[in-house]
This record gives C-alpha cells, structure tokens and sequence, in this order.
C-alpha cells in the first residue's frame, strides 16, 4: 500500500492534536479506599500518572480535557488485590504477551528490553526497528490486522491471548471508537495511550516512563529519558542566544483537499521550530493539533518563508512543482530549502520520524538546528530529514 497526501495528513492530526465503564470490586464496596504512598516522578508529561499503593499500583490516563479516561490497576503475583478502587483493567506485571496498534509504541518497547514479549502486531510492514522486523520475519510476531488494511482481525487477536493491547483513541483524529468498543466486549485488555496529546517533544518522550511502569523498568526508561532530556536541552541552549532578527522563518505541511491544516502555536511541532531558533510564521494559532487554513490565505505569507517543512511525500522538486505552478514562486522552492522527514521511510511507506521520533526527539531538534543553523552543528549528517532536490 502506498502513502499518499491523505497519509500524512492523518499522522499529523495524529501528531498534534471516552469516560469508559469503570469496574470495581463489588465485595469490597464499605472498604475504605487506599490512599497512595507514592507516585512516579514526571517532568513533562501530563497526560498520565501513576501511583503507589500498598499492594499494587495504578495507572492513569486522562483525556485532551485532562479528566480521567482510564485507570489500570496493576499487581504481580497470581492474586489480583481487592480494592473498592475504581479502575478500569487489571494487569498483571510485568507484560509477558503484548500487541501493538501502532509503530509508535515499538521503540518503548525495543529500549526498554521486551521485544520478545511482543507478540503480535497491527501493521507489521510499516516498523522500522530492526529487532521487531526480525521476529517478524521469524513468525515470533503475527500480524493481526485485516488483509485489507481495513483494521483488526479479531480472531487473530484473540488466539494470541494477549495480556494488553496497545492502543489509541481514534477520535483524536476523526476516527471512531468502533474497534475499542469490540475489543472491550471480547473482554480483551485494551490499554490507551495518548502521548500525541502532549504539547512538547519532551512530553511525548517521557512516556517511556509509562511503559517502564508495565514493564518493571521504571529506572532503566527514567534513565533513557534523563539522556534524551540532556541532550534535547543542551541543543535548545545552541540557540537561545540567537537575535531575533537572525532567526530563519518557517512554515509547514501542505494542503489537501483544498485545505491547508497548518500546526497551531502550542503544537509539539511549533515547539520544534521555536527551540531549533526559528520564526514559526503562524505561531498566533492558538492551541495544539492543526487548524484548517484556505489555501489562498497561506500562500501570500509562505511565500517568503526562509524554509519549508513537511511538504507531503513529494521525492523531489519536479513532483512539488507539478502539484501546484504557484510553488514556483516561493523563496524555499526558490533556495531549495524544502526538507521532507522522509530520509528513514521504508518502500512500503512506513516511516522511523513517526516511530523512533516519539522517543528521541533529540534527533529531530538536532536535525532541525542543522538545517537552520549549519554553522552551530557540523560535520552530521541529517538522520530524519532530507533536503528537495
């Protein structure tokens, strides 16, 4: 299956932008509810928590209105605890059986040791990660996800016998929550992430604390972070200093369907564009996600914009110039400063920027500096981007 516009268009309002039945134990309705004696430690994100009780732990993930959306209670042993805690699934940890919908999990997974308990995936042929391609082609992972793309195949999910599925809420993006519902009436053990409702790079990456706490490697993944964080903030101070009136201007994505859906302001991918020391021409839209913008409305402003991002699944200035003559006229086109992340995407359309990406966004502001700022990091090579020739 080829990616199209329409491809992009989705991982982007994926990128940017379901109060469920709660269980609880009805024999333990009169007992006082555990007050917790500790909770993880989390520097950027907030869309999840997890707190300590005496016998188990919990999990929390809370919605784009920053209400609880699901609660996870998580125990070891072979004994789930009693508790008048609501909660929504019980697991028992550490994972041993996983299923992934989506790549963007699978480094977390890979990081953090528990490739072999991954064992089935939906959309195998769009990962990246070099160890999960390699039980795949060993059958250790099956796919379960329909021949036709069309979703999950439910029999094949439920022969696995997963302890979780990892998930996401498709309504993030104009989806619906149609497979969520099946599974939770299979009773299969659904767990929803949504990392991509954090607004910086940094928040997304710290999710890695979330599955540290499913896997019991809550210092390893803290440790990972640590680095990440490191990193991402020693490349941030190569550009702190910079004038404002040597800051580069920058502008992203491309219409479809007669719409422009450009990144609002407070978008995880505007925070890129302002820690790379950039000039983020619609930084004034307010929100996270993406507002749909006229076409006609953009192209006076992106017209002179120093650099372009984004710009589709275009190969090559040809294909970029063919889709729209007006193009010709624009500075970036004109420079040749059009730069696609598309330097690690597989033939079958897969691509490492949406996978790895989410975990080391590290590498993306690297990337980002290099192309803006040249003079700051030299002699590296681009490892997400690629320059439009």
């Amino acid at each position: 299956m080829k990616f199209s516009h329409f491809y992009y268009f989705l991982l982007f309002l994926f990128l940017f932008s379901c109060n469920s039945d709660i269980k609880t134990d009805e024999s333990t309705q009169n007992k006082v509810i555990e007050i917790p004696i500790d909770s993880l430690k989390l520097i950027h994100a907030n869309q999840f928590r997890s707190y300590s009780y005496p016998d188990f732990k919990t999990v929390e993930i809370y919605d784009k209105n920053q209400k609880l959306q699901q609660r996870y209670l998580l125990y070891k042993g072979k004994n789930k605890p009693t508790t008048n805690l609501k909660y929504d699934v019980a697991l028992q940890i550490p994972l041993k059986r996983m299923i992934s919908r989506s790549t963007k999990y699978a480094t977390f997974i890979s990081v953090l040791d528990n490739v072999d308990n991954l064992v089935g995936f939906v959309g195998s042929q769009y990962v990246s990660n070099q160890k999960i391609r390699k039980n795949i082609e060993n059958q250790k992972i099956k796919e379960v996800g329909n021949d036709d793309g069309s979703g999950i195949n439910f029999e094949a999910l439920l022969n696995l016998e997963p302890d979780a599925i990892f998930t996401y809420d498709a309504s993030l993006y104009g989806g619906t929550s149609d497979t969520q519902q099946k599974m939770k009436e299979l009773g299969l053990p659904m767990i929803i992430c949504n990392e991509t409702l954090e607004k910086t790079p940094l928040g997304q990456a710290e999710w890695i604390k979330f599955f540290g706490v499913l896997f019991e490697k809550e210092e390893k993944a803290t440790a990972i972070f640590d680095k990440v964080k490191s990193n991402y903030d020693s490349l941030k101070n190569l550009t702190a200093s910079i004038k404002k009136e040597n800051k580069p201007t920058l502008f992203f994505n491309v219409w479809y369907n007669e719409t422009w859906f450009m990144p609002n302001g407070e978008s995880y991918v505007a925070q890129f564009a302002k820690d790379a020391g950039a000039i983020y021409l619609w930084n004034d839209l307010e929100g996270t996600g993406a507002s749909p913008l006229a076409i006609e409305s953009v192209y006076d402003k992106a017209e002179q914009a120093d650099y372009w991002f984004h710009a589709s699944d275009w190969k090559n200035m040809n294909q970029l110039m063919s889709s729209d003559r007006r193009f010709v006229s624009f500075k970036s086109v004109k420079n040749k400063s059009v730069f696609n992340h598309n330097k690690r995407q597989l033939k079958d359309g897969g691509n490492d920027y949406f996978e790895s990406g989410v975990a080391f966004p590290d590498k993306i502001l690297e990337d980002f500096i290099k192309i803006l700022h040249p003079k700051l990091i030299e002699n590296k090579e681009l490892y997400f981007y690629g320059n439009l020739k």
